[in-house]
């Protein structure tokens, strides 16, 4: 008896973690102290505000997840150059598909006016840390892995860092931090970090695969667009 009851305890649990959406805060972790121009230092204030309006979703159904932001008010009040740092800065034009079970990874983008639909057939390499704090309500754990960042020197590797929580046993994560043995709660890419802000129960929650008949691999993704990115600075040159 026992024994069922903590059966039926654990899949109770494990069905209310399978429809939700994670609402995720980006923030941007700014050294003003080395801005040594003051209207450098101005517009990135503002775009620190700018960003507080963002909200970035995670949907998770199970053994899939979807990651976007979610849809900001426009103002046209608003300077557009800030705007267009704000959401460079967070990522905006990425939203990113994750199937445990298959499992892969969908990345679809915009890079140069160009829409991009990227499959990566190898996951994030974790290195789990012994690292461990709180964030809010959850006790986390520390986990590194590389990833590769679009720049105008081209495509650089650099590590991401990222805080999950064992107590919610879902491999899922912001940005395509997937893979982990829990949620992430928060995540760093370079200065911007996505923290969760809230969480939501759904009784219903669909979400549908990318269309893969134009997607590409990120082998080829990251090297045309390093060949993009050098062709633009050889145009300039010239």
């Amino acid at each position: 008896m026992v024994y069922r009851f903590l059966a039926l305890t654990l899949l109770c649990y494990n069905l209310s973690l399978a429809q939700q959406t994670f609402i995720y805060k980006p923030f941007v972790d700014i050294d003003y102290k080395s801005i040594k121009v003051n209207s450098v230092e101005k517009m990135m204030r503002n775009v620190e505000k700018e960003l507080k309006k963002f909200e970035f979703v995670l949907n998770v159904n199970s053994d899939e997840s979807f990651f976007y932001q979610s849809e900001v008010l426009s103002d046209e009040s608003k300077n557009l150059q800030i705007i267009k740092v704000a959401e460079a800065m967070s990522y905006s034009n990425e939203e990113w598909f994750y199937d445990a079970d298959k499992p892969h990874l969908i990345l679809s983008t915009n890079v140069m006016n160009n829409p991009f639909s990227v499959k990566f057939d190898e996951l994030p390499d974790w290195e789990i840390k012994n690292d461990t704090k709180r964030i809010g309500n959850y006790k986390v754990v520390k986990a590194t892995t590389s990833r590769k960042f679009i720049g105008s020197k081209g495509v650089k590797e650099k590590e991401i860092e990222a805080w999950f929580c064992p107590d919610i046993p879902v491999p899922h994560g912001p940005m395509g931090a997937v893979g982990l043995p829990g949620l992430v709660i928060q995540l760093r890419l370079q200065n911007t970090i996505f923290t969760l802000d809230q969480v939501i129960e759904e009784d219903s929650l669909e979400i549908d695969e990318p269309d893969k008949s134009n997607t590409m691999s990120s082998k080829e993704f990251y090297t045309l667009i390093d060949q993009k990115v050098g062709d633009f600075k050889s145009s300039i040159q010239n």
